[in-house]
């Protein structure tokens, strides 16, 4: 590794030999990246600046997207500067589980998992762009721009995978739930899911078995690095360098010794993640109101800002891949270790603030978030905008996501009451106590009676195995996302009823997002457009940080990292073809 690459792992080494957490580490970068200028200038022409290098494609960012990129363009032969502005290489993709969603995938084709192209162009369509959707339209109801975006993607992916894995850039292979099947779809149970199980793929670990996000990184960076690409850290990318035919040339590089003009003879391929750590900008573009997420800190939208300048069309703004999150966790630090991927634990539920059960609680965590932006007109208020997880000791016994071990100390975020009265009392007392950081949010007045008939109802269909209200445990990703407990005898495995008697446990939870999934408008090759949809020569967008054709949908586990390395690598293909 050279001076300024680093392993991906739970500690990292400073620049001066110390180690310290990576939590640590990255609200380090964070405070460093704050009021940096983003902008563009002109240079009239390549041969009238005074470069201090020059390399034929620099990639920005270091995640999943980006090096792929830098992966398919060293395949073809060209020099490439790899720039990250954290201190470790990977963004949110280090910290991931690492898993990416392709479909017809090639463990899928081996295993004969048929995934016909139009059934599944249909399916994403479905889940992207459902006020759009139309079965019988030749586009599905979408955009002629949007349909190419995702037949490109159907059509690449599974190349992709298969040339990431034999060119030995990231080895990978199928997903396998616990019960030994292929991992099956969020939305398997849907009739337009014509391949509902197969899609998701892990990257392997270097020993034959599935591995994470880490191990995607590792790897990826490893091949680059031996084609003589290491990833260069705390290295920023504050300006894109235009000539005067509006042609992306270069970019300006601003590190601790200052900043460093880059010629780039083929392209600039941005990988830099989200907006998800900017606060202004999720305040003025995402729809459900968060205060952060699982995205790393330094993905604070930099190209947003740049695109706008250099005349870009903007697509997808208000869209998130959302995930939920324990509230005092992400109100402590925007930027959370993990969130809330399912909720544990078989005799709990989830409330509103008025005691109403919400959704199947062991569904999808990003259609569950959206459900914290139901807007009530007549109250004028954001019903579900927090939402409380009931549960007991039971459920913590029964395990799973935000339980703690039996017999542990509890997390200072989860609240205690002997009965359900004082459990009703300590919500709001902590609800009271965040008031200058949320505003005034309390319980209704008719929480407590509300609350005990929705346990009554819940425990009956926890009695009878049928959940009448949202069908919990009968979809095939509720069953995926927890393995059943030995100690529950009922008939549905995922619920149990609550008890009567106490203790009661509480934790609040808030819309949080892993990344944000909008901005440059691309072509399938990733060249961003500008406002009149013509490429702009020299400048691509890839991941998270351009405008996703997916819409509002989650089409399964990997939906982020799928599209990423697919439109990725194909970016670096055109920009060196």
């Amino acid at each position: 590794m050279t001076k300024h690459t680093m392993d991906i792992e739970d500690e990292a080494q400073t620049a001066t030999g110390s180690r310290i957490s990576r939590r640590n580490f990255f609200k380090a970068a964070a405070a460093g990246t704050s009021g940096v200028a983003l902008g563009v200038v002109t240079v009239g022409s390549a041969a009238a600046q005074d470069w201090n290098e020059e390399t034929e494609v620099v990639v920005v960012g270091s995640g999943g997207a980006a090096l792929a990129a830098a992966v398919a363009a060293l395949r073809n032969g060209a020099k490439v500067n790899i720039y990250e502005k954290g201190p470790v290489p990977g963004g949110t993709t280090g910290k991931s589980g690492g898993a990416f969603w392709v479909p017809n995938n090639p463990y899928m084709q081996e295993m004969g998992l048929e995934d016909p192209r139009d059934d599944a162009i249909r399916y994403m369509a479905r889940l992207a762009y459902p006020h759009l959707y139309r079965e019988d339209d030749a586009q599905f109801g979408m955009s002629q721009h949007t349909y190419d975006l995702l037949a490109a993607f159907y059509d690449n992916g599974a190349r992709v995978t298969r040339t990431l894995s034999e060119s030995g850039a990231m080895g990978s292979l199928m997903a396998i739930s616990w019960d030994g099947e292929p991992a099956p779809d969020y939305f398997a149970h849907l009739p337009e899911n014509k391949a509902p199980n197969g899609r998701t793929v892990n990257p392997s670990d270097g020993e034959g078995g599935s591995g994470y996000g880490a191990h995607m990184i590792g790897q990826l960076a490893a091949f680059c690095e031996a084609q003589g690409a290491p990833v260069i850290t705390e290295s920023q990318v504050t300006k894109i360098v235009l000539d005067d035919d509006r042609n992306v040339i270069g970019v300006e590089v601003t590190d601790y010794d200052g900043a460093r003009m880059i010629r780039a003879t083929k392209g600039v391929i941005f990988g830099t993640g989200g907006f998800t750590q900017n606060a202004e900008m999720r305040d003025n573009y995402l729809r459900v109101p968060v205060f952060g997420g699982c995205a790393v800190p330094t993905n604070q939208g930099d190209l947003v800002n740049m695109a706008i300048e250099i005349g870009a069309k903007l697509g997808n703004m208000n869209e998130a891949w959302h995930q939920q999150e324990v509230l005092e966790e992400v109100l402590e630090f925007s930027s959370v270790p993990s969130g809330t991927w399912f909720l544990g634990g078989d005799s709990m539920i989830a409330v509103n603030k008025y005691g109403h059960r919400l959704y199947d609680e062991k569904f999808v965590y990003n259609e569950r978030t959206r459900t914290h932006l139901t807007w009530d007109a007549v109250k004028g208020e954001y019903t579900n905008l927090y939402q409380f997880m009931i549960f007991d000791d039971h459920a913590i016994e029964y395990g799973g996501m935000l339980m703690p071990p039996p017999g542990a100390e509890m997390p200072s975020y989860i609240i205690k009451g002997e009965t359900l009265e004082e459990l009703a009392a300590n919500i709001d007392a902590r609800l009271a106590s965040l008031n200058d950081r949320i505003g005034h949010h309390r319980l209704a007045d008719t929480f407590l009676d509300t609350l005990k008939g929705t346990i009554e109802r819940f425990n009956g269909f926890a009695e009878t195995g049928k959940d009448l209200d949202f069908n919990r445990g009968e979809q095939p990703i509720d069953k995926h996302f927890h393995k059943p407990g030995a100690n529950n005898d009922k008939p549905n495995p995922w619920m149990y009823p609550i008890t009567g008697s106490g203790p009661y446990y509480a934790i609040i939870l808030s819309a949080g997002t892993l990344d944000t999934k909008g901005g440059p408008v691309t072509t399938a090759d990733g060249q961003v457009v500008d406002v009149n949809d013509r490429p702009i020569n020299g400048l691509y967008a890839v991941g998270n940080c351009m405008a996703s054709p997916t819409g509002q949908a989650y089409f399964g586990a990997g939906g982020t990292l799928g599209p990423a390395l697919t439109f990725g690598f194909m970016a670096g293909e055109h920009a060196t073809s």
